[in-house]
């Protein structure tokens, strides 16, 4: 694939559900580099490291720093550190209160299951990114 993401990061504190996914978008072949945060604070750090990617998968529920803290701390980043990330909440369901605020917060753009799949990762970049799409989905059959 010639057009690809540059960076996908995944901010979550399962190493299983990291492996996973990161699995998933690897055999997508959408991304050139998966990076890997354990909480909202290594991925404050990678952010700040330059490594700036297209999209981050944020865990709601994290020890150190969760996904509700590391939003309010991201906004506080200067823009070179944020460029145009795409930011989309993973985990379990939210609550009404948890999607009204999710839905006020105009940094996340959506919300995913856990655990990712092909067809979800080929969506977003379809829905989010100018790539050949008809090429992404002759790769569906990985």
């Amino acid at each position: 694939m010639e057009n690809k993401l540059k960076k996908v990061l995944l901010v979550d504190d399962s190493q299983s559900t990291n492996f996973f996914n990161k699995m998933i978008i690897e055999r997508t072949n959408v991304s050139e580099n998966v990076g890997i945060a354990k909480n909202g604070s290594e991925a404050l750090e990678y952010l700040q490291s330059g490594a700036v990617p297209e999209v981050i998968f944020l865990d709601i529920n994290m020890p150190v720093m969760n996904g509700w803290e590391f939003i309010a701390e991201y906004q506080k980043l200067e823009e070179e550190y944020k460029g145009a990330i795409i930011i989309l909440m993973i985990g379990a369901e939210l609550n009404h209160e948890e999607r009204k605020l999710a839905e006020s917060i105009p940094e996340i753009r959506g919300f995913r299951e856990k655990m990712l799949t092909k067809e979800v990762v080929f969506d977003i970049v379809d829905k989010y990114f100018s790539y050949s799409v008809p090429e992404l989905y002759a790769k569906k059959a990985i």
